[in-house]
């Protein structure tokens, strides 16, 4: 069995995060009009917002249980993603009301919408090179 790489760990995360990022703010800029009817009624069915916010958690949860460690800028971001992954899926189990309000807030705002798609696909292009393209550091 091999050591422990953190460097290894947050490039394999990269790989995964940054795409997810960019598909996530491709998605916010082609299909905003869709955001704007789709999530507030996503948020009136608490099935659903209950069990978005426990995978949401699990998620959170297991990253962070995977690598909680600040040794790069990436590595920083991935282990804030685990941070923002568990509080929000907590805060959908424990407040969807309050989620709910936020959410119709945002998605009715298209300056926020745009801010979202720009920061998500800037952070996703960033962790993409990360992680299948930057050269392994020595």
């Amino acid at each position: 069995m091999s050591a422990y790489d953190p460097a290894v760990r947050t490039r394999t995360l990269a790989r995964i995060a940054g795409p997810y990022f960019l598909v996530i703010g491709v998605t916010l800029l082609t299909r905003q009009h869709l955001f704007a009817t789709l999530l507030p009624e996503f948020m009136r069915q608490p099935g659903l917002v209950l069990v978005t916010g426990a995978f949401t958690l699990l998620v959170g949860l297991s990253l962070l249980s995977a690598h909680h460690h600040w040794t790069s800028p990436a590595a920083i971001f991935i282990t804030l993603i685990g941070v923002a992954a568990s509080l929000k899926g907590a805060w959908l189990m424990l407040a969807p009301e309050w989620g709910a309000e936020i959410t119709n807030s945002f998605v009715t705002s298209p300056a926020a919408m745009i801010g979202a798609a720009a920061f998500e696909l800037l952070i996703g292009a960033w962790l993409t090179f990360v992680g299948w393209v930057a050269r392994k550091p020595a």
